[in-house]
Formats: C-alpha cells, structure tokens, sequence
C-alpha cells in the first residue's frame, strides 16, 4: 500500500511539473530590464534583456521610436541592444515601444519607455556672496546644489551621474570636500498598463563631508562606474594623499607617487599616473598589477568615448606643442603641431573629430578653436577674437546634442567683480556656431544622464 502511495505521489509530481512547464512554455515573454549602455556604444544606446530569447527582426520591425531617427537592433536573441545610427542628434526626449515575437512565435506585451539621454550643465557660478554648485534643466532653470562659499576651486560629477564631487574654500583658503548624491529620473517606463512615466529634475540628496581635516588644494577625477579619486594636501600632515572612493562605498590608499593630477581611465581599469620619465598607466588596486610607461614631457588633455582612446598634448625642447591621439596597441598619432599655446582639447567617438582650442600671441592672445578630422587634416575653424578660455577649465563635447561646452570671459576682463564672470559656451559641433549663456560662472560640466 505504502509503494502504490509513493507511486501515485511521484506520478503526480511529475505531472504537476509538466502542467507547470506547460504553463511557462504558453507564457508570453517579457521584458526583463531595460537599462543606458556603455558610452563607448553611442548617445542613446540601450540594452534590453527578455525572459527567454528574441526574434531580432520582429523585434526591429513591431518596436517604434519617436523622434523616428535611424537605428538598429544589436545581439543574437537576449539580451539586444538598441542603437542610434552614427551622428545622430538627439534634441528632446525619446519615446521607445518595445514589442515582437520570441523564437516560439509568443507575442511580448508592448511597453512603453521614456528615455532622455541628454546631460545637463553644471556650473560654479558667481554670486555676490560667493559661489555656488548650481544646475541647469531640461526646463531652462538653474537650481541651487549647494550651500554658497567664498570659492569652489574644484568641481567633478561622477561619471556615472550619481553624485557630484567639489572643494570648498572658506575666507582664510581653507578647502573642505563634499560629496552629493542626485538621483536622476532619465528613463521610466514598464508600468502594467504600458504607460511610461514621467521624467523629472534630479533629486537632490544630503550633502556628505568627504575629508575631515582642512585641506590646502584637492584635485577629483571619476570614470563611467562612479568611482572618485581624491588627491589632497592637508594643513595637518606634511605630503599628499591619494585615495579611491569607489562607487560601492569602499576607500581605498592609493601607493601610486605622481608628479601631477592623476586621472581616472573613463571605462574604471586603471589610472594614469603623470611621472617625472612620461605618463604612466597603472592597474587600481585589487587588479593584477600593470604599467605602462610613454615617455616624454606630456599630459593628459582628456578621454574619447570609445575606450582606451585620449587626447595628450606634448611639449616640444624648442617650446612648440602637439596634439597626439593614443589608441590601444598603436604609437600616438600626431594630429596638430604649432607653436600656439594648445589650451583644451575634445574628441567624439574614437577620435574621427577633435576640436581643439589654441591660442596665439603674448600681448592680446587670439583664441581659435579648430576641428580636426583624424588624419589630422583641418575641417573647420572658429575665430574666438576678443575672449579668452577661463583658467582652470577645458573643453568638453556631448555626443547627444554634438555640442561643446567650454567657459569663456572678455578678454581683459580679469576683476573679482561678477559682471567680468566668464559665461557658458555652446559650441556646435558641425556648423562651430557660438552660444553665449547668460549664467556668471567660474566652471562648467557636463552631468551625464544616469
């Protein structure tokens, strides 16, 4: 009696499995997770991972996307990736509904996402009472970030969005360092009734004191995971410390010696480490540990999206400068040599348009920015007479609207007073076609969409 039992009760497992897996084979397929992809795939990308694997081309023909921009649909079945087609400009949010057919010929329920991928300016900008972290959104307003001090010498958002970094400076020059957290609200969608939800500001979170002793200078450098490299000089102990703030909360000392700023690799393996015999790039600590040595009297000018790629500026025995493009494996690429001054440099991409800013002439500098295609040839140029790049900022380019962002003053014009502020550029990307804000600001950046 007792086998016959066990019998039927083992029959009857094995049947419920079955109706089960039935059940799950008769289910449609759904759509997992929708998150931003690696800068290095372009502005806008997105990767899409489903229940069970795709049909790629019902995919790409029952999924809409508004503005109707030309794409694709990257990936064998699960997970996919949704790109923009090359030189895209992005000018307002994008509307994506996704559906198709899984490999059993199962309809996915259609969603509908929100996604804006265009960053928002950030800037220390110019009170009477100070300065001020503040940010520029969407809807044309400037919020106030941050509390107002005497000076914020130093500013770096995280390169995932999540937070900005900055040193604050009170009345006798004494730095502080902060950390704030923001939450962004850039792509929404996925509710049950298929409608995507709102986009909104970012949320401001409570603002953390990072360093716990006055500090004489900082410099700050984040890559695209979020991580934050702190290089400081204490009023109390002698020397400077170096220390990675990672992106989960850990902190860890950096044992790396530099003769300048260290940076970040955007894509989070390594730093580069300015040395007295060249740049050198080194592993973070916990990897296995590397180092790389270009020698020659250069810095680093900033990265290109697609990774591995930066922009160095050499210094020349008989004072000339050269703009060189460093890809993996391969010798720079010597782009731009001159006897001007190489101020900033931006590149799209992996390096097939760099603009650089250059400035000749003692007396009443002229400044010039340039487009170089990446053989090196000129494209196009911008005579920029009459202002002068703020010191202490770059040039930067934002892949989704294809503009630069850099900070410019009247030339001359070098008083405290906040009428004689610098102001933000726009600089098109194609057309060069110059942009004045309004804003008085002491530096300007780009916060990623996260």
């Amino acid at each position: 009696m007792s086998t016959r039992t066990g019998a039927l009760v083992l029959a009857g497992g094995l049947l419920l499995a079955l109706v089960q897996q039935q059940l799950l084979l008769r289910r449609p397929p759904r759509l997992e997770s929708l998150a931003v992809a690696p800068a290095s795939s372009g502005p806008a990308a997105l990767d899409l991972r489903f229940s069970r694997p795709m049909q790629n081309a019902s995919v790409a023909r029952d999924s809409r996307l508004y503005p109707p921009l030309p794409h694709q649909w990257l990936g064998d079945g699960n997970p996919l990736r949704l790109l923009l087609g090359s030189g895209q400009t992005v000018a307002e949010p994008l509307r994506l509904e996704v559906a198709g057919q899984d490999r059993r010929g199962l309809a996915l329920a259609p969603q509908r996402w929100r996604w804006d991928p265009r960053p928002r300016l950030l800037a220390v900008v110019a009170l009477a009472g100070g300065e001020q972290v503040q940010l520029l959104g969407h809807d044309g307003r400037w919020r106030p970030l941050s509390p107002i001090w005497p000076a914020i010498p130093t500013l770096t958002p995280l390169g995932n969005g999540s937070a900005l970094a900055f040193a604050a400076s009170d009345s006798a020059g004494r730095q502080s360092l902060w950390r704030l957290p923001l939450r962004q609200h850039n792509l929404n969608g996925g509710r049950r009734d298929g409608a995507s939800a709102p986009l909104r500001e970012p949320e401001i979170g409570r603002l953390e004191r990072l360093s716990e002793q006055p500090l004489v200078f900082a410099h700050l450098s984040s890559n695209r995971r979020g991580d934050l490299l702190v290089q400081a000089g204490s009023q109390v102990l002698a020397g400077t410390s170096t220390t990675l703030l990672r992106r989960d909360g850990g902190r860890m000392a950096m044992p790396q010696t530099s003769s300048g700023p260290m940076q970040l690799l955007s894509e989070g393996s390594g730093v580069v480490v300015p040395q007295l015999e060249g740049l050198s790039l080194q592993a973070l600590p916990g990897q296995p540990p590397r180092r790389q040595l270009l020698p020659g009297s250069r810095d680093l000018l900033g990265f290109c999206p697609v990774g591995g790629r930066a922009l160095l500026r050499r210094h020349w025995p008989d004072f000339r400068r050269s703009l060189e493009l460093v890809e993996p494996g391969q010798a720079p690429r010597q782009l731009w040599l001159g006897d001007e001054a190489l101020l900033a440099a931006a590149c799209d991409r992996g390096g097939e348009r760099v603009w650089v800013l250059v400035s000749a002439g003692l007396e009443r500098p002229r400044l010039e920015l340039l487009a170089l295609e990446r053989s090196g040839r000129v494209a196009g140029r911008r005579s920029l007479t009459g202002w002068e790049l703020e010191p202490g900022t770059g040039l930067q380019f934002d892949p989704t609207s294809r503009q630069l962002l850099l900070a410019l003053r009247r030339q001359g014009a070098n008083s405290p007073r906040v009428a004689d502020a610098a102001r933000p550029a726009l600089i098109d990307g194609r057309s060069l076609d110059l942009k004045l804000l309004g804003r008085p600001v002491r530096q300007v950046q780009w916060l990623t969409a996260g």
